[in-house]
């Protein structure tokens, strides 16, 4: 599905207006510049540079995250002399480099995440500045603002995670510098200087609690390709898990689930081989689904190809793949296993009508619960809610035992893993579990037998990405 989008001079005109409201230097006749009066105006702005940057939908962000965790793998065939090296392009995340921008052919390629999240923010701080202006409804006016501080509530979350330390404590958090409070609602050339990860947390849970009040207000029925209530929920939800907020993050999750009206998705109730993805128009849990709708803009299925074609490629972790039982139908709908390595398949354009490559969904509102719920002392709740998902995954599900409170913790941690693979969520978990020890193999193509292995430590500090090198570059405060 394809939505339009608004093109740059759309946001120059944004800029402009911001620079001269109060001037009469820009003219409604001008044929270069496009200025936002209404509502909806807004709305689409923060569609096209908001949530797709001005470039039709083709934004593809973070793919390295899950090339950094455990769940990938590698393969290799030194019989294929003169083939590809798909690994190449991800080599400096996989092994976990000082400076992973630079590929196994020490080329530079660009980390564009940081310049997106901010851009979006940039986008939602202009929505928010120019709200009481715009012509529409107070209804209208209360649905944009969810939606402008949901996404400036995600921007941040995400920036914070991949390029800041995890959070563990209050006093910790207030003393940790992370990444930069972006206030301005025009283009500025000012060199911002960190936050502290107290404030930027802080930002986001306003921001949430805000959003949550304003879709309340606005009532508005949603589609899944806006954001919408139970999806502000849902990240109010995650960030109190990752503040390790065990009450709050059950809280969250169960007006998630309350909120949504949406059931699981049931895969047992039939499958179909090899063509029904997880994230398809039957899926019934989707509460926002986001990302690259071409097939050739959606990356991670071309750095984990598993591609026998190849000398070299990425594949999922045989360890992630024997995590599922025959009779569960997650291995068919979430990965293509026909060949004795498989890559991830929860998206593909041709199976996965309706929807973006990516999604928030229902599941993980259960998940987030049950993790609250064992670090509660409610052990019980928790596998409840575990075999609410794996009932509606495998074929006549046994319930779920434990004896203490650690192996429930393991058994929420595991279905996690499952659950969520390749949805850029396994890197931030590590993180907040204590950042714990990895190791990735990466063999020659070219000589049989020889290859290096890479160790990530238990609390390594590359468990924090570096800042972009073209943002330190021109910023000496990011350093």
């Amino acid at each position: 599905m394809k939505f339009q989008y608004i093109a740059r001079p759309f946001l120059l005109g944004m800029m402009a207006m911001s620079l001269t409201a109060c001037g009469d230097f820009l003219e409604e006749k001008s044929q270069d510049l496009y200025i936002p009066k209404t509502t909806k105006d807004y709305k689409e702005f923060l569609l096209g540079e908001g949530l797709n940057h001005g470039k039709n939908n083709q934004v593809s962000l973070s793919e390295y995250l899950d090339v950094l965790t455990d769940d990938v793998s590698e393969y290799v065939n030194v019989r294929r002399k003169n083939a590809t090296d798909s690994r190449e392009r991800m080599w400096g995340y996989y092994i976990w480099n000082d400076d992973p921008e630079v590929d196994y052919n020490n080329t530079v390629r660009a980390d564009n995440s940081w310049d997106v999240y901010y851009h979006r923010i940039l986008v939602s701080n202009v929505i928010l500045n120019n709200l009481a202006e715009a012509t529409g409804t107070e209804q209208e006016r209360k649905d944009l603002e969810g939606e402008a501080r949901f996404l400036r509530a995600w921007s941040y979350f995400m920036l914070v995670n991949t390029y800041a330390a995890p959070y563990e404590n209050d006093a910790q958090a207030n003393a940790t510098q992370a990444v930069p409070i972006n206030n301005a609602i025009s283009v500025e050339n000012k060199k911002l200087a960190k936050a502290t990860l107290g404030d930027i947390y802080r930002l986001i849970e306003h921001d949430l609690e805000a959003s949550i009040k304003a879709f309340e207000a606005a009532a508005t029925e949603k589609t899944i390709y806006r954001p919408n209530l139970s999806t502000a929920w849902l990240l109010r939800s995650r960030v109190a898990l990752f503040k390790k907020q065990y009450d709050k993050a059950a809280e969250y999750a169960t007006q998630t689930i309350k909120t949504s009206n949406k059931k699981l998705y049931d895969l047992t109730n039939g499958v179909e081989e090899n063509k029904d993805r997880f994230l398809n128009e039957k899926n019934t849990e989707v509460l926002f689904t986001y990302g690259p709708d071409a097939a050739d803009a959606f990356k991670l299925q071309n750095y984990i190809t598993a591609n026998n074609s190849e000398k070299g490629c990425f594949i999922v972790n045989p360890e992630l793949i024997s995590m599922y039982t025959k009779k569960d139908v997650r291995l068919e709908a979430c990965y293509y296993t026909k060949m004795r390595r498989a890559k991830p398949y929860k998206y593909y354009a041709l199976r996965s009508h309706g929807m973006y490559p990516y999604a928030f969904h229902l599941a993980e509102a259960y998940l987030n619960r049950a993790e609250a719920y064992v670090e509660g002392g409610k052990v019980a709740e928790a596998l409840k809610d575990l075999d609410a998902i794996r009932d509606n995954r495998i074929y006549n599900n046994k319930a779920l035992t434990a004896t203490s409170a650690e192996e429930a913790l393991q058994l929420v941690k595991d279905e996690r893993r499952r659950e969520l693979s390749f949805e850029g969520i396994r890197w931030f978990d590590l993180r907040r579990w204590g950042c714990p020890e990895l190791k990735h193999t990466y063999s020659s193509s070219d000589v049989g037998g020889e290859k290096t292995e890479y160790v990530l430590k238990q609390g390594d500090k590359r468990y924090t990405l570096p800042i972009p090198r073209a943002e330190r570059l021109i910023n000496t405060n990011l350093q």
